[in-house]
């Protein structure tokens, strides 16, 4: 942590730490910052005041942000998983963050800091391996029951479906650059290792969603919609009957392989 918050502090004068980070809707990391004007102080000043602790927020907030469900983003810096090509990445990247401000009649400023994290030379290209391979789905497995079908699938075949909408509401899901779809024994169906990489940096393998009903464009027209049994801080775990409904559906759509896919919070 403390070569992280130095090189934040060389670039923001960062201290201290924060919750969570959240990846918006859109695919930013975004934080915002009040700065009410001191007594017989410039407007100016109190514009850089409102901008200098947006970044200060925005480097805290990217620190606390999750990889995948056992590391954070600060955990490159301080020992536990250094990574001095990643750090560099990811410094660059820091340093190329936005500041939108506006003065308020009231005479404060507002100041946006936001940093995307999908597309080449933004975070998921700067913390994603470089040299990784695509690896097969996970053929899926399905019982003679019929009972253990989907209605929507004929004779264990998936019909066209758009999309995979994960329902995780109702638990604390945190936002991740590369979160994982589960089986209850922890076998992985979706991850960064089964997608081509600059489809994940481009992306993102997930949208995130307050709803099942609005802002899930991305699933398309007809998306398969599945619970989440649990979640392990990023990762949804469904069942195993739903992991082979998306694995099936996948061998004809392949939605996953495009991340036409959305986590809903």
């Amino acid at each position: 942590m403390k070569k992280f918050l130095a090189a934040a502090a060389a670039a923001f004068l960062i201290f201290g730490a924060c919750s969570a980070a959240e990846i918006s809707g859109n695919g930013f990391v975004e934080v915002e910052y009040v700065a009410y004007p001191e007594k017989g102080e410039s407007p100016n000043a109190t514009q850089r005041v409102a901008e200098v602790m947006a970044r200060r927020a925005l480097v805290e907030q990217i620190g606390e942000l999750y990889i995948n469900s056992s590391t954070k983003i600060q955990q490159y810096f301080d020992g536990r998983e250094v990574n001095d090509a990643v750090v560099a990445k990811v410094e660059k990247v820091l340093q190329g963050s936005q500041v939108v401000t506006a003065r308020q009649p009231d005479g404060s400023f507002r100041a946006v800091a936001r940093m995307k994290v999908f597309g080449s030379n933004f975070l998921a290209d700067a913390v994603l391996p470089e040299d990784i391979q695509p690896v097969e789905f996970l053929q899926p497995k399905f019982t003679n029951i019929e009972s253990d079908i989907d209605p929507n699938f004929e004779g264990g075949v998936a019909q066209d479906y758009t999309g995979l909408i994960v329902d995780c509401s109702g638990q604390e899901l945190s936002t991740a650059v590369l979160p994982a779809i589960k089986m209850l024994d922890g076998t992985e169906i979706y991850s960064f290792r089964n997608v081509q990489r600059q489809i994940v940096v481009n992306r993102g393998l997930t949208g995130y969603s307050d709803s099942a009903e609005n802002g899930v464009q991305r699933a398309g027209s007809n998306p398969l919609v599945v619970k989440a049994v649990f979640v392990e801080n990023c990762d949804a775990v469904v069942s195993d009957d739903d992991a082979n409904k998306i694995l099936a559906a996948n061998q004809r759509s392949k939605f996953l392989n495009n991340c036409l896919v959305i986590f809903v919070r």
